[in-house]
């Protein structure tokens, strides 16, 4: 996948800032499967709020916040820790991916049983007993399967390859919708749910075929001996969806599920832009962790000289949003007027987001993945207790001036962990 001319034009000035060689080009990459992934979320996200309507979206979203979460632990972090072992040595590939298989499928299984008997008596995940169970086989099991496979070529540095899995997942969730709104009638949540699942079937099948096909079958082993480090990475990963998606619930509660499908779908509007942001996650995350083995002054030097490239984008999206706003209502429909003002007062977001990732990557990198996982646990609580606090005080707008505050909080306490020692060990 090569990048198309009006993205290397877009992105040439960010990319001159990037170091020569194989990360600018790994990057130019998976920006390019970022302009095809961008437009299947894009189709994906104005189909599922226009045809699900503020209620059934805020209800899907908010089921899908907590199922989402639990993902995280699904598998016990062992794509993480397959492209840490796999990143320092190839041959381990075929061994990591049977063993992140087994985990998977082990993990979902028992975590998807202790799901379905909470959510089945709460109101949140009163759709029915097979649409529930859809659901949680789609976000618990087949789309670990579909993600894992992502990680095979972030560690393997395959950025083409990175490129298509990521677009896969998306198109497949963009062609389920397009063909369940196209059958006469409306689309009711509880139908939704198993289009949801077919999808996440056809793309875990494709991504593990892929990968398959390029680095052959899984050798069936367990690797033993990573229960704290495998609890680390997924206790971090759930908590970032957490901080990411678990206010939908409590907006629900709190306001209704029409006003939390208003306020997941500029949320997701604006998770969208962010994107390329993610791209260049992917790009750099493997790579923090080589110059880290080379020295920790290296690893935070390509952090910080990466740190404007991120910031820049996410302006660039902001930019965006300030602009064409106004058209949302008439994309999603009458029923969503009050979203241009709430998705402009988001815009700070993706710079936020931004910053945030090249210095986490650098924490993890550097070896303090447990400081992280701490500033990850104090970022969820100022969330869930902001959040609730600036619901009851101002409606949606308070919970997400809530939500900005917190992100900027976390941004600036990531860069102190990092430049405060540093700053220690350049004066020694």
């Amino acid at each position: 996948m090569t990048l198309p001319p009006q993205m290397r034009s877009l992105f040439a000035p960010l990319l001159r800032h990037l170091p020569q060689g194989a990360l600018a080009f790994d990057a130019s990459v998976i920006f390019g499967g970022f302009s095809l992934q961008l437009l299947t979320q894009i189709g994906w996200l104005i189909m599922a709020v226009r045809f699900l309507g503020p209620e059934g979206y805020g209800l899907f979203a908010s089921l899908t916040a907590i199922t989402v979460a639990v993902s995280c632990f699904v598998g016990w972090g062992c794509d993480q820790m397959l492209i840490r072992a796999v990143a320092a040595d190839r041959t381990k590939l075929q061994g990591w991916l049977g063993h992140s298989l087994i985990a998977i499928t082990g993990t979902a299984l028992a975590m998807g049983t202790v799901c379905f008997a909470v959510l089945a008596v709460l109101d949140i995940g009163a759709i029915g007993t097979g649409p529930l169970l859809a659901v949680l086989m789609a976000d618990l099991l087949l789309a670990r399967y579909a993600n894992l496979c992502i990680a095979v070529y972030m560690a393997t540095g395959e950025a083409t390859r990175q490129s298509t899995v990521t677009v896969l997942i998306g198109a497949c969730r963009l062609v389920a919708i397009a063909l369940a709104a196209a059958m006469p009638g409306e689309l009711p949540l509880a139908e939704w749910a198993w289009w949801y699942a077919g999808s996440s079937a056809v793309a875990a099948g494709l991504c593990l075929g892929l990968a398959v096909h390029d680095h052959g079958l899984p050798r069936w082993t367990w690797v033993a001996g990573l229960t704290g480090d495998g609890f680390a990475f997924s206790a971090e990963s759930a908590l970032q969806a957490s901080i990411k998606d678990l206010d939908k619930p409590i907006i629900a509660a709190i306001l209704g599920p029409a006003a939390a499908g208003l306020y997941a779908a500029a949320f997701r509007i604006i998770d969208t832009l962010s994107l390329p942001i993610r791209a260049l996650g992917y790009a750099i995350y493997p790579r923090l962790f080589r110059m880290a083995a080379e020295g920790r002054e290296a690893c935070v030097e390509l952090a910080l000289r990466l740190l404007p490239l991120g910031v820049g984008v996410g302006l660039a999206g902001a930019a965006g949003v300030l602009i064409f706003a106004g058209l949302l209502p008439w994309i999603f429909g009458a029923a969503y007027e009050e979203l241009p003002w709430l998705t402009r007062l988001l815009t700070p977001m993706p710079a936020l987001f931004a910053a945030y990732v090249v210095g986490a990557d650098a924490l993890s990198a550097i070896g303090r993945q447990s400081v992280r996982l701490l500033v990850v646990v104090a970022s969820l609580g100022m969330t869930l207790l902001l959040c609730w606090f600036g619901a009851e005080q101002a409606g949606v707008a308070g919970a997400a001036i809530a939500r900005i505050l917190v992100a900027a909080a976390t941004v600036a306490l990531v860069w102190a962990l990092i430049l405060l020692p540093r700053r220690q060990r350049l004066e020694a």
